[in-house]
Parts: C-alpha cells; sequence; structure tokens
C-alpha cells in the first residue's frame, strides 16, 4: 500500500500530470468578466499560466539533479576503472611473480570502464544534465520577463476594451512561448535519445559478429 502510494506522489509531482490542467480549469472557469470583475480576473488568469510555468521550472530542476548524479557516478566509474585497466599490465611487467598473471584483467577493465562512458551517454547523463539546466534558466528568464511585463501593464490606469485585449495578448504570448519552450526540450530529449539508442544498437551488433574467416590461398 505504501508503495502504491508513493508512486501515486510521484506521478502528480510530474509536470505533465493531467491534475496540473484540472488545476489551471477548476481557476479559470469562475472567472468573471463583467467590467467590474476584468481586470482582477485577468490576474488571475497570470497567475495560473505562471504555475503552470512554475511547475515546468520544478520539474526540471529534479531532474538535472539526476541526471548530475548519473553522469559523476559514470564518470568516476569509468576513471576509476579505466586507471586500474592502464595499470594492471605495468604491474605485471614489474619482474614479481604476483603479479605475473594480473596483466591480463587489463581489458577487462578497460572495458568496464567504456561501459560507464556508454551508460552515461545512453541515458543521457552528462548531455541531459547541460540540457535541464539550460532549460530551466531558459523558463526562469521567460517567467522573469512576463511578470516583469504583467507589472507594467498593471500600473496602467485605464481598463478600456484595448486595454483588456492587451492583457490578454500578453497572457496568450506567455502560454505560447512556456509551450514552444517545453515542446523543443522534448524534441532535443527524444532526438538525443534516438541517436544514442541507434549508436548502441550498431555498437552491439558490431561486437556481436563474429570475427571473418581468413581464406587460406592454395599452394600450386
Amino acid at each position: 500500500m505504501k508503495l502504491n502510494s508513493l508512486i501515486e506522489w510521484y506521478r502528480n509531482q510530474r509536470p505533465e500530470h493531467p491534475r496540473r490542467m484540472e488545476a489551471f480549469r477548476s481557476k479559470v472557469e469562475v472567472l468573471e468578466w463583467d467590467k467590474q470583475n476584468s481586470k482582477a480576473s485577468l490576474s488571475v488568469l497570470f497567475d495560473a499560466v505562471n504555475a503552470l510555468a512554475e511547475s515546468e521550472v520544478r520539474y526540471y530542476y529534479r531532474r538535472r539533479g539526476s541526471r548530475a548524479l548519473i553522469s559523476g557516478v559514470a564518470r568516476t566509474l569509468a576513471w576509476t576503472l579505466g586507471a586500474v585497466g592502464l595499470l594492471l599490465p605495468l604491474l605485471a611487467g614489474t619482474g614479481y611473480p604476483t603479479l605475473e598473471d594480473v596483466g591480463q584483467f587489463g581489458y577487462v577493465f578497460l572495458a568496464a570502464a567504456a561501459s560507464c562512458l556508454a551508460a552515461n551517454s545512453l541515458f543521457g547523463g552528462t548531455e541531459g544534465h547541460i540540457r535541464f539546466v539550460t532549460t530551466q534558466l531558459e523558463l526562469e528568464e521567460l517567467i522573469t520577463s512576463a511578470r516583469v511585463g504583467w507589472c507594467n501593464y498593471l500600473v496602467k490606469p485605464d481598463e478600456t476594451n484595448q486595454s483588456h485585449d492587451d492583457g490578454f495578448a500578453l497572457i496568450q504570448s506567455y502560454a505560447s512561448a512556456l509551450h514552444a519552450c517545453t515542446i523543443s526540450e522534448t524534441g532535443r530529449w527524444g532526438e538525443a535519445t534516438l541517436k544514442e539508442l541507434a549508436k548502441f544498437q550498431k555498437k552491439m551488433e558490431t561486437k556481436g559478429k563474429p570475427p571473418a574467416k581468413k581464406n587460406r590461398s592454395s599452394k600450386n
């Protein structure tokens, strides 16, 4: 039961969970657009869009941490295993009888180091961390710029129809830029993932092929 609750909690934290759109709709559908309440309703609408943007920032902040962990662990293991793999043949050549057989294990450690680097690429460790940090900063810049623009709109004293149209235009532009940013990152993530999968599959197919047999020329 606790496991199911934990899984449900984790799903609720993801920005693509439908619950956030349900919360957005619940805020918007009760708004009143008569002349007396229209400007206050516009502020509520802006805050609802802003909440969607901030949920994206929290998401990418969490994801950059997990990718940084993958990157750090994979690169540290690759360096450690690679160093051991390079040192073992040198130790085998020192002449000590107890170290004569350790050189043959050097290739094993080097292969393990290469596997760690492959895992880092395949699971988007270093590249994913860079991408998520970049996306988070882009979203923060968007939120800051939108908030400043909204404050500039609020200081205007007139509440004409044109003023309301300007408010809607600001909010619409904010929402469009928000979704364009997240869709662009999703596209980059998909492209990078498919590229690394194809590279990994190609390597596995190459390694799995039996060595080609050499044709022996018959002597006349």
